[in-house]
């Protein structure tokens, strides 16, 4: 998808610095890959998953159900 997107980007220099012009559609599908690539190298959010994980397996997790206004519990995956 990201070389999709890249390919229709037109390239142009102004002095020696490469300038890159995007409508703000393309640049927001870049953006979000760049958000969730860097989330996704970030230690602290990988560790934060897995303590969630933890948690479920455990049984520490509530979730509550709309339809009866009750917590129960999150099932193992």
């Amino acid at each position: 998808m990201t070389t999709a997107v890249l390919a229709k980007i037109k390239h142009q220099k102004i002095g020696k610095l490469p300038l890159v012009i995007l409508p703000l559609a393309q640049w927001q599908k870049v953006e979000a890959i760049l958000e969730d690539y860097e989330m996704l190298r970030s230690l602290k959010y990988r560790k934060s998953i897995a303590e969630s994980r933890k948690q479920i397996k455990q049984g520490k997790v509530r979730r509550l159900n709309l339809k009866t206004g009750k917590f129960e519990k999150v099932q193992k995956p």
